[in-house]
């Protein structure tokens, strides 16, 4: 069950939230953690945006011992951590750059700090999903409490429970921006294999890879358009002004392949497929999974619509329009937030 709400009654809701979930939340770190709640969609550092993701629990150790690979390193413990909730996260965030999750694990005896994450592959799942699909723990929800909070986005924050319960905290009056990124990414994922051929089992790990480094994506990178072609789609000057590959990088040669599948490898691939995305312009891949170009520029063309936004906008929709045959869709990602997938039209 997933409600939405904004504004006033946003405070009523989370606490709302949280007493579903925890029968007994302190008060004073609840206090806390509602006074920060609206800065943690525009949370920054030093000038550099940060996303920490959190996770309430009152038994952490339980949690990491059935997660595959999940490491957890306690920073905090001691009887002012009730009152020093800001602080603490202050001091964990950075780490929240490099994959880690921050904990606040609530016990009798006191609550503690600390940073978790799951040191699997890339092309596994992350940690909030194995936490939130994991049987053994959601077996345990008449003892186990767990939550996690996650800013999404520059003006919305989800809340999602060991229970099944969502609530998404939006701080816009515009809801055309407001998107579930999950299900977008998803289908754009699915467009960008449509045409791979290999097993059922190597095609969910390339397919969760890709939703790993667009989830990625979507939270750290300002802004981003990547256009889907089919695997024989030539160019006849449509996306000419633009760097294409002479040799295409295929994500499923890389690993596909048991014997010769090397993490270290992929995972420069996938780093140098997020600069790309981050690039000014189109980054181009086809339905194999493949990267065919990036740095490509169309000219753009939406007299006929209605189109508010910048330069990148005007761009996706220019291709959405084209109508050009062997061109898939589009995926489009603002500096604001704003996202989505969308098919050419034919």
């Amino acid at each position: 069950m997933q409600d939405t709400v904004t504004y006033s009654t946003a405070k009523v809701a989370v606490t709302e939230f949280i007493e579903k979930e925890f029968e007994i939340f302190p008060k004073k770190l609840q206090m806390q953690f509602l006074n920060f709640f609206s800065s943690l969609a525009n949370y920054e550092e030093e000038g550099t945006k940060l996303h920490p993701n959190l996770l309430f629990t009152n038994n952490i150790d339980f949690v990491a011992k059935n997660i595959p690979d999940c490491y957890r390193i306690v920073m905090f413990n001691d009887d002012l951590a009730e009152i020093k909730f800001n602080y603490y996260v202050k001091k964990l965030a950075p780490f929240c750059k490099h994959g880690w999750m921050i904990f606040i694990n609530i016990k009798e005896d006191g609550i503690s700090y600390g940073i978790c994450r799951a040191l699997n592959s890339i092309k596994e799942e992350n940690l909030k999903n194995l936490i939130f699909n994991n049987a053994v723990l959601k077996e345990r929800v008449d003892k186990l409490s767990v939550f996690h909070v996650e800013p999404v986005n520059s003006y919305t924050t989800v809340l999602t429970s060991l229970k099944g319960e969502k609530l998404s905290v939006i701080n816009t009056l515009d809801d055309a921006i407001v998107t579930d990124w999950q299900t977008e990414i998803r289908e754009f994922v699915d467009a960008s294999f449509s045409k791979l051929k290999t097993t059922n089992k190597k095609l969910t790990e390339i397919k969760t890879m890709y939703e790993n480094v667009f989830d990625s994506v979507f939270k750290n990178v300002h802004g981003a358009l990547c256009v889907i072609v089919d695997k024989d789609y030539v160019d006849n000057g449509f996306f000419q002004d633009g760097v294409w590959l002479k040799e295409p990088i295929s994500f499923s040669k890389l690993f596909l392949r048991s014997k010769t599948y090397n993490e270290s490898k992929l995972t420069a691939f996938c780093d140098l497929f997020m600069d790309m995305l981050d690039y000014d312009g189109i980054t181009i891949v086809d339905n194999t999974g493949r990267i065919r170009a990036y740095n490509v520029f169309v000219e753009s063309n939406t007299k006929n619509i209605n189109v508010v936004g910048g330069a990148r906008k005007r761009a996706a929709y220019t291709v959405i329009n084209s109508r050009r045959k062997r061109i898939v869709g589009v995926y489009f990602q603002s500096h604001e937030g704003e996202m989505f997938y969308k098919a050419v039209k034919k």
